[in-house]
C-alpha cells in the first residue's frame, strides 16, 4: 500500500491516538523489515572494567560472543571501547552486540540481509532494592521462560517480550524477578535473567554448590564460569524439603549485567509439593 495509518500508544495505557496519514515509501525500509514481525534478533551483553592507568578491559568477550562473528566482531568492540575510554571514567561499561534482519518483508522466512551493529552505555546498579537480596515469584501453571528444542539458550529478541508479564506480576507480589520452573515436576532453571545457584547439603550428607545443567533451556552463564559446582536438575519438592530440613545454606544468581546477587524470600503460587499447597512463602 502507498499510505498508512501512523499512531502512537500512550504511556502503556492502552490508549491509542491517531496522529497522521503519511506516505509509507518515507520509512519503508523500518516498517516492513521482518525482524519486527518474526523476531529475527540476536544480542550479547558484556562488560567491559575499569583497571590500571583508567585502561578498559573486557571481561570474556570471546565467550560472550560466541553466537556471532567472532573475531571480526571483537576487533569493532575493541576498536569501540578504544575510541570511548574517556568518556567512561571509573564506571563500568556494558557492552550489546545486536543483530537483526533487515530485509524488507512480511514473509516468515530466513533473511537475505541483516545488520550487525554494537551499543554501549554505562552501567549503575542493575536492582533497585536497598537489601541487595533479591525476592523471587514464581507461577509455573501459568508461565514458562522456554522450553525443550526452543532457543532459551540464545539471546534472541522473542524470548524476552513473553516474559514480561510474569516480571509485572512479580512485580506486583513485592518481588523483583521470577523464579523460572519447568516441567511437571517443576524444574528450578533461572532466576529472571540469572543463572541460580544453590548452596546445600545435600540429599547425601554432601556440602555442594548446585546449578541446574546448561541445556537448551538455559543461558550460558559467563560469569559463573569460575565456579566450582555441581550441575543438576533440581526441583522444588528437593528445595522444599532442604528447607525444612535446614540444609539450605545460601542461594543466589549470577550473570552479566548483575555480576552476583543473593536471592531472599520467595513467592509460589500454584504448587502442590512438599506440603505446600497454593500460594506460600519461602524464607
Amino acid at each position: 500500500s502507498k499510505k498508512m495509518r501512523l499512531g502512537q500508544v500512550l504511556q502503556f495505557s492502552g490508549n491509542f491516538r491517531a496522529k497522521a496519514i503519511v506516505s509509507i515509501v518515507d520509512i519503508l525500509q523500518f516498517l516492513y523489515v521482518i525482524s519486527h514481525s518474526s523476531s529475527h534478533q540476536l544480542f550479547e551483553g558484556l562488560k567491559a572494567y575499569p583497571g590500571d592507568h583508567k585502561r578498559l578491559r573486557l571481561f570474556r568477550p570471546m565467550l560472550n560472543i560466541k553466537h556471532m562473528y567472532k573475531e571480526k566482531l571483537l576487533e569493532c568492540i575493541r576498536r569501540l571501547v578504544e575510541i570511548d575510554q574517556d568518556w567512561v571514567s571509573n564506571a563500568d561499561l556494558y557492552i550489546r552486540p545486536t543483530f537483526i534482519s533487515t530485509e524488507p518483508s512480511l514473509g516468515v522466512k530466513k533473511p537475505a540481509h541483516a545488520l550487525l551493529y554494537v551499543i554501549m552505555c554505562l552501567l549503575g546498579p542493575y536492582f533497585d532494592n536497598k537489601t541487595g537480596v533479591l525476592a523471587l515469584w514464581a507461577d509455573p501453571p501459568k508461565y514458562t521462560r522456554a522450553w525443550k528444542g526452543g532457543t532459551g539458550d540464545c539471546k534472541m529478541g522473542g524470548n524476552y517480550g513473553c516474559s514480561l508479564s510474569a516480571q509485572y506480576e512479580a512485580v506486583d507480589y513485592g518481588c523483583q524477578q521470577v523464579l523460572w520452573l519447568h516441567g511437571e515436576d517443576h524444574q528450578i532453571t533461572e532466576a529472571g535473567t540469572m543463572n541460580i545457584f544453590l548452596h546445600w547439603i545435600n540429599e547425601h550428607g554432601d556440602e555442594e554448590l548446585a546449578t541446574p545443567p546448561q541445556d537448551d533451556i538455559i543461558l550460558p552463564g559467563v560469569t559463573r564460569q569460575k565456579f566450582e559446582v555441581t550441575e543438576r536438575y533440581l526441583t522444588m519438592s528437593q528445595l522444599f524439603s532442604a528447607l525444612k530440613q535446614q540444609r539450605v545454606k545460601e542461594m543466589f544468581g549470577s550473570g552479566t549485567a548483575c555480576m552476583i546477587r543473593p536471592t531472599g524470600p520467595t513467592e509460589i503460587k500454584d504448587i502442590q509439593v512438599g506440603g505446600c499447597t497454593d500460594t506460600c512463602s519461602l524464607t
